[in-house]
């Protein structure tokens, strides 16, 4: 969710966050959500790559009413990730 805290802890944690648009047609997303359990295709979709584990991707669907599902999805991605990789400075 696009909401300030999860803005923060996205900055604060030096995470990547990339948001597919489906607004046409995408061969390339359907593909993905599919490979990732999403067989309907359906959005609203989050998944969150644990550093260090990209084949272990943490996902939710659905709408929330809150932040806290994808909130708590980077916290559980950044702990489980190596604390060198989790938190490592941004190189731009």
């Amino acid at each position: 969710m696009d909401v300030e805290v999860t803005r923060k802890y996205i900055t604060d944690n030096n995470i990547v966050a990339i948001k597919a648009d489906k607004t046409k047609d995408s061969p390339d997303i359907d593909a993905l959500l599919v490979k990732l359990g999403n067989h309907a295709k359906a959005i609203p979709f989050v998944a969150v790559y644990p550093a260090g584990q990209p084949d272990k991707p943490i996902v939710l669907d659905g709408v929330f009413a809150s932040p806290a599902p994808v909130l708590e999805a980077l916290k559980k991605a950044t702990d489980a990730a190596p604390s060198s990789v989790a938190r490592a400075p941004a190189t731009r």
